[in-house]
């Protein structure tokens, strides 16, 4: 009986501290690593993060960085770059650095938000809509992210 009481207790005190397993928001999460990498920047005022990685698939790749290298003076995206430039021109990316944040260690990938090359749309500082390149939905998705790009350059 005195075991059971015990084991009763230590649940309790261990179970019922605050926070002890909780896991913090992906959204809270994301803007903690925007400010590790640029402390200067505002996930309130972030509408877009277009990551290029090269990871999978070599073209998806390739057709991001491609696509991104219009959008380097967006003052509401930043380009995440992962990518070495054994696969994908980053030349463009060291011409203008404005709005590159450099990733080598693959943090944005560790939060499990998105795999490989892509887009993460945000809302009011939050994650809004990710679009993942793969190559079986190449065309779709690269049209996505220029059109959601586009609507928000208007």
């Amino acid at each position: 009986m005195k075991s059971r009481l015990i084991i009763v207790i230590l649940y309790l005190l261990v179970g019922c501290r605050p926070g002890s397993t909780a896991r913090k928001d992906t959204g809270v999460r994301l803007a903690e690593l925007v400010h590790q990498y640029r402390k200067d920047e505002s996930m309130a005022k972030l509408r877009s993060i277009l990551v290029v990685t090269e990871e999978s698939c070599p073209a998806c790749n390739k057709s991001l960085a491609l696509l991104v290298e219009h959008y380097l003076e967006d003052s509401t995206a930043l380009v995440w770059v992962s990518a070495t430039g054994t696969m994908v021109d980053i030349g463009p990316f060291r011409a203008e650095p404005g709005r590159v944040v450099w990733d080598y260690g693959d943090s944005l990938q560790a939060l499990g938000i998105i795999k490989g090359s892509g887009a993460i749309f945000l809302k009011e500082g939050r994650v809004d809509t990710v679009i993942q390149l793969e190559a079986r939905n190449l065309k779709n998705a690269l049209a996505a992210v220029s059109g959601r790009m586009e609507d928000r350059a208007k």
